[in-house]
């Protein structure tokens, strides 16, 4: 576990694209989010420059993930999500670990950096909002917790009021280790890669958009049946999973997630009020936790920020 540094007025943020594109605008408005709290955005010119899946070519990625990883900056901010994390690994696997760690921050698609940088380089990452979705106009609980946790006002995080959706949840029992995870459809995409989800003796946080009840039951099938989520797993903590309603209007998603947790052979619970929401707070990943289960449920972290 490698701690990242808490940030002082004047640092550099390097954004970074290492999926899609987002209007140029929603840019400048994360960065004037950054610039607002008296950090210093930085990011090339060319940071988007329009494909249709991605922010710009591989080559071009690659050059200023690069250059942003080995910088002079604390601070790593992933764009946005979309498509197109993956992509960047088999290259970034052959890099050096910079001998200093760096907050980094994203969620969605840049789930798949969160398992690199956790399982290959031990770092402690943070699942959270990406810079498109930072606003100097827009006031919420969860972008004052990001500022917080940056300057080292905020070491560790709490999720209450979690509800217990199995009989072993409802249990009164407190669990320790680290947490993992982030997007449910990314991770059943690391199945079989060299990033794949290592959820052995760790607490696993989900969340998810888009994908109706049936989705979410093969996924869910597919990590059990693979035995990335088995056995070996302390907790599952679910985050928000929205807009995944039938044509019908109706979410089943909910009752795919109950189902599974009747034959998970671990705790499982619902509530943290994190992913693709209006409200998302900050999850770290690879930071001591304790999960405390019950009728009063609730989860704590370490920020993972010295």
């Amino acid at each position: 576990m490698k701690y990242w540094s808490h940030l002082e007025k004047g640092d550099y943020v390097d954004v970074v694209a290492p999926a899609s594109p987002c209007p140029r605008e929603n840019l400048e408005a994360g960065c004037r989010w950054i610039e607002s709290v008296g950090l210093i955005p930085r990011y090339p010119r060319d940071i988007i420059k329009g494909d249709v899946f991605f922010a710009t070519t591989l080559k071009e990625q690659l050059e200023f993930m690069k250059e942003a990883v080995y910088s002079d900056s604390r601070a790593l901010w992933s764009l946005r999500g979309g498509y197109g994390s993956m992509r960047l690994i088999p290259y970034m696997e052959k890099w050096k670990a910079p001998k200093h760690p760096k907050f980094f921050m994203g969620f969605s698609d840049v789930t798949a950096l969160h398992l690199f940088f956790t399982q290959n380089w031990g770092w402690s990452t943070l699942h959270g909002r990406n810079v498109s979705a930072m606003s100097t106009e827009k006031k919420s609980k969860d972008r004052k917790e990001i500022q917080d946790m940056l300057f080292g006002k905020k070491e560790e995080l709490i999720f209450p009021n979690l509800k217990p959706l199995n009989e072993l949840a409802q249990k009164n029992k407190t669990i320790s280790g680290k947490i993992t995870g982030g997007n449910l459809k990314l991770l059943q995409t690391s199945i079989g890669t060299s990033w794949e989800l290592e959820a052995k003796g760790k607490i696993l946080f989900l969340e998810d958009i888009g994908e109706r009840g049936y989705a979410v039951d093969r996924m869910l099938e597919q990590l059990w049946q693979a035995k990335i989520i088995h056995k070996g797993l302390k907790a599952l903590v679910l985050g928000d999973f929205i807009e995944g309603e039938e044509k019908d209007g109706r979410d089943l998603t909910g009752l795919a997630l109950r189902r599974f947790a009747e034959k998970a052979p671990f705790p499982v619970l619902r509530g943290m009020k994190a992913g693709h929401g209006d409200v998302n707070f900050t999850v770290p990943f690879n930071t001591r936790a304790t999960l405390i289960t019950g009728k009063k449920a609730v989860l704590t972290a370490e920020t993972g920020g010295r």
